[in-house]
């Protein structure tokens, strides 16, 4: 194995991507390629190769992983994300994936019901919404499935409450105004279903008190 490049990085000056056969495959501080001994167009032994690799460099990303995910909860993605933007090698970001995956330190599905409770708690969204910004964040659509099934939402319920928020509690009588507020309710995530109830129910309740 040939070191064919040691690159400073931009971001870091401190630190070198090291690239072995022209593929990168670690980054190493300038006082750690001193130490090693690394200098392009020489060899770097297997063992030495190994050393860094397991002793150095897997448990700075596996460092790296956890204090990110100590901040708060994280999708797969994220984390994965995040390794990858601290220019580690795709062998060691998958070893480290796969070591929190398999003690729990990252759980895709505890995060997805663990964010539906929050959203629905503060402030309440349809179950298409819902999908959605668990989409973006990496989740996969098995997951979220699974996580929705295991989550009490009323979103007719949820749908009323933000209409009487809005109008406090009276439908105005202006068509631009009605369509408004199904805009508003659409881009929660509800149905035309549940927004058609949500105002049918609201109306009722209007009804009753006068």
């Amino acid at each position: 194995m040939i070191v064919t490049n040691i690159k400073e990085q931009k971001k870091d000056p401190a630190m070198r991507n090291i690239y072995v056969d022209h593929t990168y495959v670690f980054s190493l501080t300038a006082q750690d390629v001193r130490y090693f001994k690394l200098e392009e167009g020489r060899e770097i032994p297997q063992e030495t190769f190994d050393f860094i690799q397991e002793n150095l460099i897997y448990i700075k990303a596996q460092d790296t992983a956890l204090r990110y995910l100590g901040y708060k909860m994280r999708t797969k993605a994220e984390v994965r994300r995040k390794l990858e933007e601290g220019a580690f090698a795709p062998e060691t970001v998958a070893r480290v994936m796969e070591f929190l995956e398999r003690y729990g330190y990252c759980d895709d599905l505890a995060y997805a019901k663990a964010f539906m409770k929050e959203r629905l708690r503060l402030r309440p969204k349809g179950a298409y919404a819902l999908k959605m910004e668990l989409r973006q964040r990496g989740i996969e659509e098995e997951i979220i499935e699974k996580a929705l099934a295991g989550t009490e939402i009323n979103e007719t319920a949820d749908a009323l409450r933000w209409l009487e928020k809005k109008t406090k509690g009276r439908l105005p009588q202006e068509e631009k105004e009605l369509q408004r507020l199904y805009g508003f309710l659409q881009r929660k995530g509800y149905g035309w279903d549940v927004i058609r109830e949500a105002f049918h129910l609201l109306a009722q309740r209007e009804g009753e008190r006068e």
